[in-house]
């Protein structure tokens, strides 16, 4: 399941221990729609924390991170990000799953 959070505060407390996945994006974002299914269920076979930021509602969070096209989804280890992966076109379930191995 993902997870949305707001807010630097709460953000930071979720992604300080451990792996965590994070997806940048906007309701209004078409392939942000697309991904978010596939993310759900990868979200479901891993035992890992997924969480979801708007980045209508927290800017602030995105400017951080340097999110300028979405869906931008992150692997972070304690706090700091290992790396991303834009969220679009023909990127799916084998993608996302083979980037998201690469740092387990």
């Amino acid at each position: 399941m993902i997870k949305p959070i707001t807010g630097t505060a709460n953000f930071d407390a979720a992604i300080a221990k451990g792996d965590v996945i994070v997806g940048f994006s906007a309701p209004w974002c078409g392939f942000c729609r697309k991904i978010r299914p596939v993310m759900e269920k990868l979200s479901g076979e891993m035992d890992i924390p997924f969480y979801g930021i708007n980045i209508d509602e927290d800017k602030e969070l995105a400017e951080r991170y340097n999110v300028e096209t979405i869906p931008d989804i992150f692997f972070f280890r304690d706090g700091k990000p290992l790396g991303s992966i834009i969220g679009y076109g023909n990127v799916g379930y084998k993608e996302l799953k083979e980037f998201f191995a690469q740092y387990r």
